[in-house]
């Protein structure tokens, strides 16, 4: 069988964008596999508010990789893991792809600011280039030939401006990335203005609300070769169980709610006859 990073290498040969809605949970990445989608984010803030805490750098590798594993024992999708600043310096970074790469991880983007912050001046958390291609190299280095792509991130846009974010992403590809991610990129001429730019593959997150409401496909004829989606799942499962538990707190009743999959839909979706059939083939009699 092939790995989660060699069928994410094929899916980039296609014509279309890969489209990688965010998955914080193994349920959601089954949903998003039903939907029809080729590939997840593994978003790292989605990961960490389902543990119920704000996104602020507080969580571990081994959280992360716990939950990517359990995510792909659960679903083929190969999925891009957001793995922050990597944990420090180079060699928390290496083992930490190490360690997605044995639950096969497609892909990880890593991005140039240190997390958690450590200075209320947003300059003083964005590191050198020179750092972050370091980090680069451990994480092209630690992966080896066949591992998980490295997707580089930079989150210099706000702090230092789009001329500086562009030219440190074109730095990224040339250090090695397999892609290049610019975070905070919202207007549509600042779209426009990287895809004319950065001549290496591109990643997008679309934030909704924020980001300029371009469409896949245009976002396609524009050069990106991802875009993701890390938030809207999340965001609609939050929308949809405030929903039933405000008409069971205010009717004393689940009845009369229709928003809902059956009890047989969630058993299907997570595959309870496979299992049951297997146990009854492996049990005495």
């Amino acid at each position: 069988m092939t790995s989660a990073a060699q069928r994410l290498r094929a899916l980039l040969t296609q014509p279309d964008p890969v489209v990688a809605p965010g998955a914080p949970d193994p349920l959601t990445a089954l949903l998003a596999q039903e939907a029809g989608f080729a590939a997840l984010h593994g978003t790292g803030g989605g990961i960490v508010r389902s543990l119920g805490q704000p996104d602020l750098g507080q969580f571990g590798l081994e959280t992360l990789v716990a939950r990517i594993g359990a995510i792909t024992e659960a679903c083929d999708l190969p999925i891009i893991v957001d793995v922050d600043s990597g944990f420090g310096g180079p060699l928390p970074l290496a083992r930490a792809v190490r360690l997605l790469a044995r639950v096969d991880a497609a892909a990880v983007h890593v991005e140039d600011r240190e997390v958690p912050r450590r200075s209320l001046d947003p300059r003083a958390d964005i590191m050198e280039p020179a750092r972050m291609e370091g980090r680069i190299r451990a994480a092209l280095h630690a992966r080896g030939a066949e591992g998980p792509l490295v997707i580089a991130r930079t989150d210099s846009r706000p702090a230092l401006g789009l001329d500086a974010a562009i030219d440190r992403v074109n730095r990224y590809a040339d250090a090695g990335a397999d892609l290049v991610y610019l975070e905070f990129i919202k207007a549509r001429e600042e779209i426009e203005a990287v895809a004319r730019r950065v001549a290496a593959p591109k990643l997008i997150a679309v934030t909704r609300g924020e980001t300029a409401p371009l469409t896949v496909r245009e976002f396609g004829e524009l050069g990106f070769r991802v875009v993701i989606f890390p938030a809207d799942a999340q965001l609609a499962a939050m929308h949809a169980v405030r929903s039933i538990l405000a008409h069971i707190r205010d009717h004393g009743t689940a009845e009369g709610f229709g928003a809902m999959a059956t009890m047989t839909d969630r058993n299907r979706l997570v595959g309870t006859d496979a299992a049951q059939a297997f146990e009854q083939d492996h049990l005495p009699d």
